[in-house]
Protein backbone atom coordinates (compact mmCIF):
# COMPACT_ATOMS: atom_id res chain seq x y z
CA UNK A 1 0.00 0.00 0.00
CA UNK A 2 1.73 3.62 -0.96
CA UNK A 3 2.19 6.29 2.22
CA UNK A 4 -0.22 9.10 2.28
CA UNK A 5 1.09 12.34 2.59
CA UNK A 6 -0.54 15.37 4.17
CA UNK A 7 -0.31 19.48 3.58
CA UNK A 8 -0.37 21.81 6.61
CA UNK A 9 -1.25 25.44 5.34
CA UNK A 10 -0.79 28.38 7.41
CA UNK A 11 -2.07 31.90 6.17
CA UNK A 12 0.38 34.56 8.03
CA UNK A 13 0.41 38.22 7.93
CA UNK A 14 3.80 38.60 7.61
CA UNK A 15 4.03 34.53 5.78
CA UNK A 16 2.20 32.12 4.63
CA UNK A 17 3.67 28.54 4.81
CA UNK A 18 2.78 25.28 4.00
CA UNK A 19 4.57 21.97 4.90
CA UNK A 20 4.70 18.45 3.23
CA UNK A 21 4.20 15.51 5.97
CA UNK A 22 4.05 12.00 5.58
CA UNK A 23 2.20 9.31 7.46
CA UNK A 24 4.57 9.61 10.53
CA UNK A 25 3.98 13.50 10.46
CA UNK A 26 8.02 13.65 9.46
CA UNK A 27 8.12 17.11 7.17
CA UNK A 28 9.19 16.10 3.87
CA UNK A 29 9.26 19.42 2.23
CA UNK A 30 8.17 23.33 2.95
CA UNK A 31 7.69 26.45 1.32
CA UNK A 32 6.54 29.97 1.82
CA UNK A 33 6.08 33.41 0.44
CA UNK A 34 6.15 37.16 2.21
CA UNK A 35 2.85 38.53 2.82
CA UNK A 36 2.94 42.44 1.39
CA UNK A 37 1.55 44.77 4.33
CA UNK A 38 0.85 48.21 3.01
CA UNK A 39 1.35 50.69 6.38
CA UNK A 40 1.08 54.72 6.62
CA UNK A 41 2.02 57.01 9.88
CA UNK A 42 -1.62 57.19 10.13
CA UNK A 43 -1.78 53.12 11.74
CA UNK A 44 -2.92 51.81 8.49
CA UNK A 45 -2.05 48.01 8.10
CA UNK A 46 -3.45 46.56 5.14
CA UNK A 47 -2.99 43.52 2.37
CA UNK A 48 -4.71 42.53 -0.61
CA UNK A 49 -6.50 39.51 -0.49
CA UNK A 50 -5.99 38.36 -4.56
CA UNK A 51 -1.96 39.11 -3.46
CA UNK A 52 -2.26 36.81 -0.34
CA UNK A 53 -4.12 33.85 -2.38
CA UNK A 54 -1.44 34.47 -5.51
CA UNK A 55 1.13 33.65 -2.84
CA UNK A 56 -0.96 30.62 -1.18
CA UNK A 57 -1.23 29.53 -4.85
CA UNK A 58 2.63 30.03 -5.62
CA UNK A 59 3.56 28.16 -2.42
CA UNK A 60 1.32 25.16 -3.25
CA UNK A 61 2.68 24.56 -6.86
CA UNK A 62 6.00 24.73 -5.67
CA UNK A 63 5.67 21.86 -3.19
CA UNK A 64 3.68 19.70 -6.00
CA UNK A 65 6.36 20.39 -8.32
CA UNK A 66 8.85 19.43 -6.34
CA UNK A 67 7.03 16.07 -5.33
CA UNK A 68 5.27 15.39 -8.39
CA UNK A 69 5.78 11.60 -8.25
CA UNK A 70 3.68 11.53 -5.19
CA UNK A 71 0.67 14.41 -5.47
CA UNK A 72 -1.64 11.59 -6.04
CA UNK A 73 -0.93 10.32 -3.08
CA UNK A 74 -1.55 13.42 -0.65
CA UNK A 75 -4.32 13.26 0.84
CA UNK A 76 -5.56 16.07 3.05
CA UNK A 77 -4.86 20.09 3.23
CA UNK A 78 -5.53 21.74 6.74
CA UNK A 79 -5.71 25.17 7.36
CA UNK A 80 -4.25 27.66 9.55
CA UNK A 81 -4.16 31.46 9.78
CA UNK A 82 -3.47 34.56 11.84
CA UNK A 83 -6.43 35.81 13.74
CA UNK A 84 -8.23 39.06 13.60
CA UNK A 85 -8.47 40.06 9.54
CA UNK A 86 -11.02 41.88 8.47
CA UNK A 87 -12.47 41.57 4.65
CA UNK A 88 -15.32 42.89 2.91
CA UNK A 89 -16.76 41.16 -0.27
CA UNK A 90 -19.38 42.79 -2.67
CA UNK A 91 -22.06 40.80 -4.53
CA UNK A 92 -20.16 39.43 -7.33
CA UNK A 93 -18.30 37.90 -4.07
CA UNK A 94 -15.04 39.75 -5.31
CA UNK A 95 -12.65 41.78 -2.38
CA UNK A 96 -14.68 45.09 -1.90
CA UNK A 97 -12.04 46.57 0.41
CA UNK A 98 -8.36 45.29 1.70
CA UNK A 99 -7.63 42.88 4.30
CA UNK A 100 -7.82 44.95 7.40
CA UNK A 101 -4.99 43.36 9.62
CA UNK A 102 -4.41 43.24 13.50
CA UNK A 103 -2.04 45.51 13.39
CA UNK A 104 -4.35 47.73 11.65
CA UNK A 105 -4.94 50.10 14.68
CA UNK A 106 -7.21 53.59 12.87
CA UNK A 107 -9.78 51.58 15.06
CA UNK A 108 -8.55 53.36 18.03
CA UNK A 109 -10.31 56.98 18.11
CA UNK A 110 -13.45 55.80 17.29
CA UNK A 111 -13.23 53.39 19.67
CA UNK A 112 -12.11 55.91 22.60
CA UNK A 113 -15.47 57.43 21.39
CA UNK A 114 -17.79 54.52 21.69
CA UNK A 115 -15.95 53.97 24.69
CA UNK A 116 -16.84 57.27 26.92
CA UNK A 117 -20.63 56.50 25.15
CA UNK A 118 -20.92 53.38 27.51
CA UNK A 119 -19.39 50.42 28.86
CA UNK A 120 -17.74 47.97 26.59
CA UNK A 121 -16.49 45.58 29.26
CA UNK A 122 -19.59 43.05 28.68
CA UNK A 123 -18.48 42.34 25.15
CA UNK A 124 -15.06 41.08 26.32
CA UNK A 125 -17.36 38.75 29.01
CA UNK A 126 -19.42 37.45 26.00
CA UNK A 127 -17.38 37.06 23.22
CA UNK A 128 -13.57 36.52 24.66
CA UNK A 129 -11.68 38.89 22.66
CA UNK A 130 -10.19 41.90 24.40
CA UNK A 131 -11.87 45.73 23.46
CA UNK A 132 -8.61 46.76 21.28
CA UNK A 133 -7.99 48.33 17.72
CA UNK A 134 -6.63 44.85 16.77
CA UNK A 135 -10.13 43.22 17.17
CA UNK A 136 -12.77 42.99 13.84
CA UNK A 137 -15.52 44.15 16.06
CA UNK A 138 -13.35 47.10 16.62
CA UNK A 139 -12.69 47.47 12.95
CA UNK A 140 -16.06 47.31 12.15
CA UNK A 141 -17.23 49.96 14.74
CA UNK A 142 -14.35 52.43 12.32
CA UNK A 143 -15.39 51.34 9.28
CA UNK A 144 -19.33 52.23 10.24
CA UNK A 145 -18.30 55.41 11.54
CA UNK A 146 -15.61 56.19 8.68
CA UNK A 147 -16.85 54.42 5.55
CA UNK A 148 -20.26 53.55 5.90
CA UNK A 149 -21.08 53.53 2.60
CA UNK A 150 -18.38 50.89 1.59
CA UNK A 151 -19.83 48.94 4.71
CA UNK A 152 -23.54 48.72 3.74
CA UNK A 153 -22.53 47.37 -0.24
CA UNK A 154 -20.66 44.22 1.66
CA UNK A 155 -22.48 41.26 0.87
CA UNK A 156 -20.05 39.12 2.91
CA UNK A 157 -17.99 40.34 5.88
CA UNK A 158 -15.08 37.80 6.13
CA UNK A 159 -11.75 36.99 7.31
CA UNK A 160 -8.99 35.83 4.97
CA UNK A 161 -8.97 32.18 5.77
CA UNK A 162 -12.40 32.59 4.71
CA UNK A 163 -11.74 34.20 1.31
CA UNK A 164 -8.90 31.61 0.67
CA UNK A 165 -11.47 28.41 1.53
CA UNK A 166 -13.73 29.63 -0.64
CA UNK A 167 -11.80 30.43 -3.35
CA UNK A 168 -10.77 26.35 -2.91
CA UNK A 169 -14.38 25.27 -2.30
CA UNK A 170 -17.19 27.32 -3.04
CA UNK A 171 -18.06 27.44 0.79
CA UNK A 172 -18.85 30.68 3.16
CA UNK A 173 -17.26 28.95 6.16
CA UNK A 174 -15.92 30.08 9.42
CA UNK A 175 -14.47 27.72 11.95
CA UNK A 176 -15.14 28.27 15.59
CA UNK A 177 -11.73 29.07 16.24
CA UNK A 178 -11.06 32.22 14.33
CA UNK A 179 -14.99 33.24 15.18
CA UNK A 180 -13.82 33.60 18.55
CA UNK A 181 -11.42 35.83 18.45
CA UNK A 182 -13.58 38.92 16.35
CA UNK A 183 -15.28 39.89 18.99
CA UNK A 184 -18.21 38.86 17.38
CA UNK A 185 -19.13 35.45 19.01
CA UNK A 186 -20.65 34.88 22.05
CA UNK A 187 -18.69 31.59 23.31
CA UNK A 188 -21.32 30.01 25.91
CA UNK A 189 -23.76 29.65 22.63
CA UNK A 190 -20.91 29.46 20.59
CA UNK A 191 -23.01 31.76 17.75
CA UNK A 192 -22.86 35.50 16.60
CA UNK A 193 -24.21 37.52 19.37
CA UNK A 194 -26.91 39.74 18.04
CA UNK A 195 -26.76 42.43 20.82
CA UNK A 196 -22.94 43.06 19.16
CA UNK A 197 -23.99 43.04 15.89
CA UNK A 198 -26.66 45.44 16.34
CA UNK A 199 -23.65 47.92 17.76
CA UNK A 200 -22.16 48.14 13.94
CA UNK A 201 -25.05 47.36 11.94
CA UNK A 202 -24.65 43.93 10.29
CA UNK A 203 -26.72 40.98 10.60
CA UNK A 204 -25.63 37.55 11.04
CA UNK A 205 -26.65 36.66 7.05
CA UNK A 206 -23.66 39.49 6.09
CA UNK A 207 -21.57 36.51 7.89
CA UNK A 208 -19.88 33.08 7.38
CA UNK A 209 -21.80 30.43 8.49
CA UNK A 210 -20.05 28.86 11.84
CA UNK A 211 -18.53 25.65 12.06
CA UNK A 212 -16.56 23.50 14.19
CA UNK A 213 -12.95 23.15 13.52
CA UNK A 214 -12.96 19.44 12.44
CA UNK A 215 -15.15 20.77 9.37
CA UNK A 216 -14.66 18.83 5.61
CA UNK A 217 -15.32 20.81 3.25
CA UNK A 218 -18.36 19.39 1.13
CA UNK A 219 -17.66 21.23 -2.23
CA UNK A 220 -14.57 22.21 -3.97
CA UNK A 221 -13.60 23.67 -6.63
CA UNK A 222 -11.62 21.21 -8.91
CA UNK A 223 -10.41 24.21 -11.43
CA UNK A 224 -8.23 25.32 -8.77
CA UNK A 225 -6.92 21.94 -7.36
CA UNK A 226 -5.89 21.33 -11.12
CA UNK A 227 -4.86 24.23 -11.51
CA UNK A 228 -2.67 23.74 -8.17
CA UNK A 229 -1.61 20.23 -9.12
CA UNK A 230 -3.56 18.66 -6.30
CA UNK A 231 -5.68 15.54 -6.79
CA UNK A 232 -9.58 15.72 -6.93
CA UNK A 233 -10.04 13.41 -4.16
CA UNK A 234 -8.24 16.08 -1.50
CA UNK A 235 -9.79 16.58 1.98
CA UNK A 236 -9.76 20.34 2.70
CA UNK A 237 -10.12 20.42 6.27
CA UNK A 238 -10.69 24.20 7.77
CA UNK A 239 -8.51 24.02 10.79
CA UNK A 240 -8.62 26.70 13.33
CA UNK A 241 -6.43 29.73 14.13
CA UNK A 242 -2.94 29.91 14.16
CA UNK A 243 -2.43 30.74 18.09
CA UNK A 244 -4.05 27.91 19.21
CA UNK A 245 -2.74 25.06 16.63
CA UNK A 246 0.72 26.36 17.59
CA UNK A 247 -0.25 25.12 21.11
CA UNK A 248 -1.32 21.57 19.09
CA UNK A 249 2.08 21.33 17.17
CA UNK A 250 4.20 22.08 20.39
CA UNK A 251 2.42 19.40 22.27
CA UNK A 252 1.32 21.93 24.87
CA UNK A 253 -2.09 20.45 25.28
CA UNK A 254 -1.97 19.39 29.13
CA UNK A 255 -2.82 21.18 32.03
CA UNK A 256 0.26 23.56 33.29
CA UNK A 257 1.86 23.62 29.66
CA UNK A 258 1.80 26.78 28.11
CA UNK A 259 3.33 27.85 24.81
CA UNK A 260 5.76 30.42 24.27
CA UNK A 261 6.32 31.95 21.23
CA UNK A 262 7.83 35.42 20.07
CA UNK A 263 8.57 36.27 16.15
CA UNK A 264 8.02 39.07 14.88
CA UNK A 265 5.08 39.96 17.66
CA UNK A 266 4.75 37.32 20.94
CA UNK A 267 2.54 35.46 22.94
CA UNK A 268 2.22 32.91 25.59
CA UNK A 269 -1.26 30.79 25.95
CA UNK A 270 -2.09 28.10 28.07
CA UNK A 271 -5.10 25.10 27.08
CA UNK A 272 -8.12 24.81 29.19
CA UNK A 273 -11.35 23.09 29.25
CA UNK A 274 -13.18 26.12 30.49
CA UNK A 275 -13.87 29.24 29.67
CA UNK A 276 -11.72 31.81 31.67
CA UNK A 277 -11.74 35.47 31.98
CA UNK A 278 -9.54 37.76 33.20
CA UNK A 279 -11.88 40.33 35.55
CA UNK A 280 -9.68 43.29 34.09
CA UNK A 281 -9.21 42.13 30.62
CA UNK A 282 -6.45 41.92 30.15
CA UNK A 283 -6.35 38.09 28.15
CA UNK A 284 -8.16 36.39 25.71
CA UNK A 285 -10.31 33.15 25.30
CA UNK A 286 -10.15 31.51 21.98
CA UNK A 287 -11.77 27.82 21.16
CA UNK A 288 -9.59 24.88 19.85
CA UNK A 289 -12.11 22.12 19.83
CA UNK A 290 -15.25 20.98 21.63
CA UNK A 291 -14.78 21.76 25.44
CA UNK A 292 -11.59 22.77 24.98
CA UNK A 293 -10.17 26.33 25.01
CA UNK A 294 -7.14 28.38 24.74
CA UNK A 295 -6.24 30.83 27.25
CA UNK A 296 -3.56 33.67 27.09
CA UNK A 297 -2.06 37.31 25.93
CA UNK A 298 -0.54 38.16 22.50
CA UNK A 299 2.17 41.17 22.57
CA UNK A 300 2.86 43.63 19.80
CA UNK A 301 6.60 44.20 20.82
CA UNK A 302 8.93 40.78 20.00
CA UNK A 303 11.63 40.63 17.44
CA UNK A 304 10.16 43.67 15.68
CA UNK A 305 11.65 45.48 18.35
CA UNK A 306 15.85 44.17 17.46
CA UNK A 307 14.73 44.70 14.22
CA UNK A 308 14.05 47.95 15.20
CA UNK A 309 17.41 48.44 17.18
CA UNK A 310 19.07 47.11 14.11
CA UNK A 311 18.02 50.03 11.55
CA UNK A 312 18.47 52.60 14.24
CA UNK A 313 22.18 52.13 15.15
CA UNK A 314 23.08 51.48 11.11
CA UNK A 315 23.90 47.26 12.29
CA UNK A 316 24.38 45.07 9.21
CA UNK A 317 22.95 42.42 11.40
CA UNK A 318 20.44 40.99 13.72
CA UNK A 319 23.54 38.75 14.62
CA UNK A 320 26.13 42.06 15.22
CA UNK A 321 23.26 43.19 17.63
CA UNK A 322 23.10 39.91 19.75
CA UNK A 323 27.36 39.79 19.81
CA UNK A 324 27.19 43.25 21.30
CA UNK A 325 24.48 42.13 23.42
CA UNK A 326 26.82 39.11 24.57
CA UNK A 327 29.04 41.26 25.88
CA UNK A 328 26.88 42.83 28.81
CA UNK A 329 25.97 41.51 31.78
CA UNK A 330 22.21 40.65 33.20
CA UNK A 331 20.92 43.46 33.96
CA UNK A 332 22.04 45.74 31.02
CA UNK A 333 24.13 47.83 33.70
CA UNK A 334 20.67 49.59 35.51
CA UNK A 335 19.17 50.30 31.49
CA UNK A 336 15.71 49.34 31.27
CA UNK A 337 13.52 49.14 28.30
CA UNK A 338 10.00 49.30 28.09
CA UNK A 339 8.65 47.74 24.63
CA UNK A 340 5.83 49.75 23.37
CA UNK A 341 7.10 50.91 20.18
CA UNK A 342 4.31 49.35 18.29
CA UNK A 343 1.68 50.07 20.94
CA UNK A 344 1.19 47.00 22.44
CA UNK A 345 -1.76 44.63 22.99
CA UNK A 346 -1.72 42.24 26.79
CA UNK A 347 -1.19 43.21 29.18
CA UNK A 348 -1.85 47.57 28.47
CA UNK A 349 -4.50 46.78 25.72
CA UNK A 350 -3.25 50.52 24.68
CA UNK A 351 -2.62 51.07 20.54
CA UNK A 352 -0.96 54.22 21.45
CA UNK A 353 1.41 53.10 24.37
CA UNK A 354 5.15 54.17 23.05
CA UNK A 355 8.89 52.97 24.20
CA UNK A 356 10.95 54.23 26.93
CA UNK A 357 14.34 53.77 27.68
CA UNK A 358 14.86 54.69 31.34
CA UNK A 359 18.02 54.87 33.23
CA UNK A 360 20.36 56.15 30.53
CA UNK A 361 23.85 56.78 31.38
CA UNK A 362 27.55 57.81 30.00
CA UNK A 363 28.75 54.25 30.39
CA UNK A 364 26.08 52.39 28.14
CA UNK A 365 26.94 51.98 24.52
CA UNK A 366 24.94 49.64 21.58
CA UNK A 367 25.36 46.43 23.69
CA UNK A 368 23.56 47.74 26.69
CA UNK A 369 20.61 49.07 24.54
CA UNK A 370 20.69 45.72 22.66
CA UNK A 371 20.30 43.99 26.22
CA UNK A 372 17.83 46.10 27.37
CA UNK A 373 15.57 45.36 24.21
CA UNK A 374 16.07 41.69 24.40
CA UNK A 375 15.15 42.04 28.05
CA UNK A 376 12.29 44.40 27.91
CA UNK A 377 10.61 42.12 25.46
CA UNK A 378 10.80 39.18 27.76
CA UNK A 379 9.91 41.74 31.34
CA UNK A 380 6.86 42.62 29.42
CA UNK A 381 6.11 39.15 28.08
CA UNK A 382 6.18 37.79 31.97
CA UNK A 383 4.12 40.39 33.51
CA UNK A 384 1.37 38.45 30.71
CA UNK A 385 2.43 35.29 32.39
CA UNK A 386 1.92 36.12 35.70
CA UNK A 387 -1.38 37.21 34.91
CA UNK A 388 -1.98 34.18 33.43
CA UNK A 389 -0.96 31.62 36.34
CA UNK A 390 -3.16 33.50 38.82
CA UNK A 391 -6.04 33.03 36.23
CA UNK A 392 -5.37 29.05 35.66
CA UNK A 393 -2.98 28.46 38.34
CA UNK A 394 1.02 26.72 38.46
CA UNK A 395 2.38 26.51 35.34
CA UNK A 396 4.67 23.11 35.35
CA UNK A 397 6.35 23.45 31.71
CA UNK A 398 7.04 25.81 28.79
CA UNK A 399 7.59 25.23 25.82
CA UNK A 400 8.92 27.89 23.16
CA UNK A 401 9.23 28.90 19.84
CA UNK A 402 9.75 31.31 17.36
CA UNK A 403 12.77 32.93 15.63
CA UNK A 404 13.49 34.44 18.96
CA UNK A 405 15.51 30.99 19.63
CA UNK A 406 17.74 31.91 16.61
CA UNK A 407 19.85 33.32 19.40
CA UNK A 408 21.10 31.41 22.34
CA UNK A 409 21.18 34.90 24.77
CA UNK A 410 17.74 35.93 24.13
CA UNK A 411 16.66 32.29 24.69
CA UNK A 412 18.99 32.29 28.09
CA UNK A 413 17.58 35.86 29.12
CA UNK A 414 14.17 34.08 28.95
CA UNK A 415 14.71 31.30 31.08
CA UNK A 416 16.75 33.35 33.47
CA UNK A 417 14.06 35.76 33.92
CA UNK A 418 11.00 33.59 33.84
CA UNK A 419 13.00 31.30 37.01
CA UNK A 420 11.83 28.44 34.74
CA UNK A 421 13.37 25.85 32.16
CA UNK A 422 12.44 26.12 28.63
CA UNK A 423 11.47 23.01 26.80
CA UNK A 424 12.97 24.19 22.83
CA UNK A 425 11.32 21.61 20.11
CA UNK A 426 12.55 20.98 16.88
CA UNK A 427 8.97 20.73 15.81
CA UNK A 428 8.99 23.57 12.79
CA UNK A 429 5.64 25.62 11.58
CA UNK A 430 4.35 24.96 14.76
CA UNK A 431 0.47 25.89 13.54
CA UNK A 432 1.16 23.93 10.31
CA UNK A 433 1.68 20.80 12.29
CA UNK A 434 -1.14 21.84 14.63
CA UNK A 435 -3.84 21.89 12.17
CA UNK A 436 -2.75 18.51 10.46
CA UNK A 437 -2.87 17.20 14.42
CA UNK A 438 -6.23 18.68 14.47
CA UNK A 439 -7.83 17.27 11.29
CA UNK A 440 -7.04 13.57 12.52
CA UNK A 441 -9.92 11.77 14.04
CA UNK A 442 -8.82 11.53 17.59
CA UNK A 443 -6.71 14.67 17.39
CA UNK A 444 -3.58 12.21 18.75
CA UNK A 445 -0.35 11.54 16.82
CA UNK A 446 2.62 9.32 17.56
CA UNK A 447 5.31 12.11 16.31
CA UNK A 448 8.04 12.07 17.77
CA UNK A 449 10.61 15.19 18.41
CA UNK A 450 13.95 16.22 19.70
CA UNK A 451 13.60 18.64 22.50
CA UNK A 452 16.00 20.34 24.70
CA UNK A 453 15.62 22.16 28.14
CA UNK A 454 17.03 26.01 27.90
CA UNK A 455 19.04 25.98 31.97
CA UNK A 456 19.39 28.34 34.27
CA UNK A 457 21.75 30.51 35.60
CA UNK A 458 20.78 30.97 38.91
CA UNK A 459 23.23 34.34 39.42
CA UNK A 460 21.40 35.91 36.62
CA UNK A 461 17.99 34.50 37.90
CA UNK A 462 18.79 36.37 40.94
CA UNK A 463 19.87 39.80 39.35
CA UNK A 464 16.53 39.28 37.13
CA UNK A 465 14.49 38.78 40.07
CA UNK A 466 15.67 41.99 41.26
CA UNK A 467 15.62 44.28 38.04
CA UNK A 468 12.16 42.42 37.17
CA UNK A 469 10.75 44.08 40.53
CA UNK A 470 12.02 47.91 39.47
CA UNK A 471 10.94 47.22 36.21
CA UNK A 472 7.24 46.55 37.41
CA UNK A 473 7.43 49.00 40.25
CA UNK A 474 8.38 51.89 37.61
CA UNK A 475 5.95 50.53 35.29
CA UNK A 476 3.10 53.00 36.50
CA UNK A 477 4.88 56.30 36.35
CA UNK A 478 5.94 54.83 32.83
CA UNK A 479 2.91 55.02 31.46
CA UNK A 480 1.26 57.71 33.67
CA UNK A 481 4.49 59.84 32.20
CA UNK A 482 3.27 58.84 28.57
CA UNK A 483 -0.63 59.78 29.32
CA UNK A 484 0.71 63.55 30.18
CA UNK A 485 2.64 63.75 27.42
CA UNK A 486 -0.31 62.35 24.70
CA UNK A 487 -2.27 65.14 26.73
CA UNK A 488 0.44 68.11 25.98
CA UNK A 489 1.82 66.93 22.46
CA UNK A 490 -0.21 64.54 21.12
Amino acid sequence: MRARYTLGLDIGTTNSKIVLYNERLEVIDSAYTVNRTYRDYLGMAEQQADEIYLGVKKIIKEIIHRHVEIKDWIQSLSLSSAMHSVLLISDNYTPLSPVYTWADNRANDTLKEVRSQGDLDWIYRRTGTPIHSMSPFSKLVWLKSTQSNILGEAKKIVGIKEYITYKLTGEWKVDYSIASATGLLNLEQLDWDDDVLEIIGINRESLSELVDTDYLFHQKNLKELEELGLNHQLDIHIGASDGVLSNVGLGAINKGEAALTIGTSGAIRVISDEIKLDYQGRTFCYYLKKDTWVIGGAVNNGGNTLAWLSTLLEETSLDEINARAEEISAGAEGLLFYPYINGERAPLWDATATGHFIGIKPIHNKGHFARAVMEGVMYNIYDVYQILTNLVGDISTIKVTGGFLKSNLWKRIAANIFNHELIESNRIESSCLGAVILSMKDNQSDITSMEQSIKLDQKEVEIYRRTLSVYQLLSKPVLELHAIKSELVG
